[in-house]
């Protein structure tokens, strides 16, 4: 009885949700959220670091920046070492840049550290960005950061 209720819903949205990827922001913040298993793998395949242990996972984070823009994060983690982790998806060339994940890495650590505490309790950060085109002109997956890259702040695109 509840098949046939559904049925007609069924029809109306499988074939949105069968041209669904990863790469829709919607899709992927429902397939992350909450699914530390999930962030596990893609971190662990990413950063080739099979001993990761991935503790706390939210997607669609704010993180609220009262002098300018605030951003939101499509995946927020943080594993056993206290590491944090901003995993973006982008579709449009636009805004896939070195710059936005600089951004979010500063407020990252805005948020993080409390008035009057030590700057070096920062965790590592990194912001790992995904993208639907080639926006580096370069033919191939490429890893970014290599030029920003320092002992806390990664960023990979």
């Amino acid at each position: 009885m509840t098949e046939k209720i559904y049925e007609p819903i069924i029809e109306k949205y499988l074939p949105k949700i069968k041209e669904m990827r990863l790469l829709d922001d919607d899709f992927m913040s429902a397939a992350f959220d909450n699914n530390i298993e999930g962030t596990q793998i893609v971190l662990r395949t990413i950063l080739d670091k099979n001993d990761l242990t991935v503790k706390c996972v939210t997607s669609q984070r704010e993180l609220k920046n009262i002098y300018g823009r605030s951003v939101r994060l499509d995946v927020y983690a943080t594993d056993s070492a206290g590491k944090r982790y901003d995993i973006e998806i982008q579709r449009a060339d636009s805004g896939a840049g070195e710059k936005r994940a600089r951004y979010n890495q500063s407020l990252m650590d805005a948020n993080h550290l409390p008035a009057g505490a030590d700057h070096e309790s920062l965790p590592e950060i990194y912001v790992i960005l995904f993208t639907e085109n080639d926006v580096r002109g370069a033919g191939l997956p490429q890893k970014w950061g290599e030029d920003y890259d320092s002992v806390r702040a990664r960023t990979i695109i």
